[in-house]
């Protein structure tokens, strides 16, 4: 999802991010079959809600655990103005997908991701609420990829008083 707004801003080619997510799709679909091979054919489990959990509290807990990854993406990966920030961009990411885990994982899976919840579900067959793992991160992707964008990486539009004025 994170390629469809990078895409938007500039940073990757469209053609490439379709490229990237059909080739998540596919990697998360042979990944699954491979797990199920391995295993010697046991059962690959789809993303669900635990009980009690609605799908509009899952797509709201959906959209907020993308947002504050995709959101991290942009503060250490892509932001042109950070310098060596970048270097940590790895460590950080890491550690808002495991925040991440952590605070929505019993609730539906975390998924972040709608290829994490694809692979799954074909290999499975199981369908679910589905939709909640692709509107969820497509929604929480789309509205950190437009305040980064507009209000972090936008040129800067202040300008500064000349020195006599002070």
């Amino acid at each position: 999802v994170y390629q469809a707004f990078a895409s938007w801003g500039g940073h990757i080619a469209f053609v490439r991010t379709i490229l990237y997510w059909i080739a998540q799709l596919i990697g998360a679909v042979v990944a699954c079959l491979l797990l199920k091979f391995a295993t010697g054919g046991l059962e690959t489990s789809a993303f669900s809600l635990s009980s009690g959990v609605s799908v509009w509290n899952a797509l709201v807990l959906e959209i907020v655990i993308t947002f504050g990854l995709v959101y991290t993406v942009y503060a250490t990966a892509v932001d042109p103005k950070n310098g060596n920030i970048g270097t940590i961009a790895p460590i950080a990411i890491g550690f808002i997908v495991g925040a991440n885990i952590l605070v929505a994982g019993a609730f539906d899976g975390a998924s972040m991701n709608p290829a994490v919840s694809f692979g799954p579900a074909v290999v499975s067959w199981t369908w679910d609420n589905h939709w909640v793992y692709w509107l969820g991160p497509f929604i929480g992707a789309a509205i950190a990829a437009v305040v980064y964008e507009l209000i972090f990486i936008a040129q800067d539009t202040h300008q500064q008083l000349p020195t006599t004025d002070y």
